[in-house]
């Protein structure tokens, strides 16, 4: 009977220990469009959803989970593809009260709320003119002549800015004192990089960002702890080796942390336009996929990019040509198929035309077809016939109607791209060289005088 009670006394306190770290987000929601509001964690820089609520008709919702670890966790709206648009970083412990209010643009606590919280709040209200400046430039005005004064309002002032907001947990107050120096950071370079028409004047540059030193955030994993982490680690090494116009290997090789190298090349692998370059990067660079994690992403990568394996069945499109028959890509077996992509309105793929059109000529005759596929919507088409008529364009002529199924098909997002198949219908690579580039020719022989 003793034993009994014993077992039961454990099996209580077990239960109220696990009750009591259990975290509760109460909120209100006044958005002017109402959405689902959606809680995410931070797992290894990057936003990952665990779970979402939809609120009542006065807007209210509720959390209650328990924490994986201690630190930033966000509340807010939209998935995690829009990044940290929208979404308000907490701190979570475990046993945390969190009480606030939505709108479309910030949020608010109120009600019973933590020390860290509120620290963490007062750093939000001091930084959002300079957060709205840079991470939502999309949405407002852009432009520099605001954006150096506002940057050396908070870098200025950020030095000191923890001292007298201590908590008590020791914890927190670390991770509140990277903060003040890793979110201005992020900030700046968010909007110096982001690729516009306009670029500041350097001269207009303060001494933060003069003096801006990357590796001090390239050194070590702090980067994990923050929503931005990975995506910022791109922008550092762009910034350190601005202007030196270093190849991937030297940007990869500038970076002084190995597992910040492993998500750097990770990023670069997950945006391979080929198996061949997506198996280039990891066999030179996988020896950096140190964590299980990056092992793990690594692994859900070859397994998108196996379909684009040399050998692997062409995925088949089929578009009306010139004259409005439909032709599609496995028409053509028994002979090696080479496919421009382009439009119309791409420069660079007008510039390939005269290299296209002279190795059409040397190749006459052999049995190989060049392919080409405009996505110029369907609007331009008379624009797009008018184009083939005057350049005299040889080859198959397909019209895909803007960024259709072969765009999705080859993860296609930028033009020109050409790809190559083999006379059984297989893929050689699905980024190959460009008809200016002497490895294509080479290719083309070696394929074509095959059997």
């Amino acid at each position: 009977m003793k034993s009994y009670y014993t077992c039961l006394m454990i099996l209580l306190g077990t239960l109220f220990t696990a009750q009591a770290q259990l975290t509760e987000i109460n909120g209100v929601s006044k958005k002017s469009k109402p959405t689902n509001v959606r809680l995410f964690k931070v797992a290894y820089g990057r936003i990952e959803e665990i779970a979402n609520a939809t609120p009542t008709t006065n807007g209210a919702f509720n959390f209650k989970f328990k924490p994986d670890y201690k630190g930033y966790y966000l509340v807010g709206f939209g998935d995690a593809n829009t990044g940290s648009q929208d979404k308000f970083k907490l701190y979570v412990k475990g046993n945390d009260k969190i009480n606030l209010v939505l709108t479309d643009s910030s949020y608010v606590l109120n009600g019973v709320n933590n020390k860290e919280n509120q620290v963490l709040a007062q750093w939000y209200n001091f930084t959002y003119k300079l957060e709205r400046k840079t991470v939502y430039f999309n949405r407002g005005r852009r432009g520099f002549d605001d954006f150096f004064p506002m940057l050396a309002n908070v870098t200025d002032k950020a030095q000191n800015w923890c001292l007298g907001k201590e908590t008590g947990n020791a914890d927190f107050d670390e991770l509140m004192r990277n903060t003040v120096n890793y979110d201005p950071a992020y900030f700046a370079l968010t909007l110096l990089l982001y690729p516009t028409a306009s670029k500041p004047n350097e001269e207009n540059y303060t001494d933060y960002v003069k003096n801006f030193n990357a590796d001090q955030f390239l050194k070590n994993e702090d980067l994990y702890k923050f929503p931005y982490g990975a995506n910022m680690i791109q922008n550092l090494v762009a910034f350190k080796n601005k202007g030196l116009n270093y190849s991937f290997d030297q940007n990869i090789l500038s970076i002084p942390n190995d597992k910040l190298k492993g998500e750097f090349a990770l990023n670069y692998a997950g945006i391979a336009k080929s198996y061949t370059k997506y198996k280039e990067t990891v066999d030179n660079y996988g020896k950096y996929f140190l964590t299980d994690d990056q092992k793990m992403r690594a692994d859900v990568i070859a397994a998108k990019m196996n379909i684009y394996k040399p050998g692997a069945p062409a995925i088949n499109f089929t578009y009306p040509d010139i004259t409005g028959k439909e032709v599609s890509l496995t028409d053509f077996k028994g002979k090696v198929v080479f496919v421009d992509v382009w439009a119309t309105w791409c420069g660079p793929c007008i510039k390939e035309i005269p290299s296209l059109k002279a190795l059409e000529k040397e190749f006459h005759g052999k049995d190989i077809v060049f392919m080409s596929v405009s996505v110029d919507l369907d609007a331009d088409k008379g624009k797009w016939e008018k184009f083939v008529a005057n350049e005299q364009l040889g080859g198959i002529q397909l019209m895909a109607s803007g960024w259709s199924k072969i765009a999705k098909d080859y993860k296609i997002s930028g033009i020109p791209r050409f790809m190559l198949f083999d006379k059984n219908g297989n893929i050689i690579d699905v980024d190959s060289p460009r008809p200016s580039d002497p490895k294509l020719k080479d290719m083309l022989n070696e394929w074509v005088n095959k059997p």
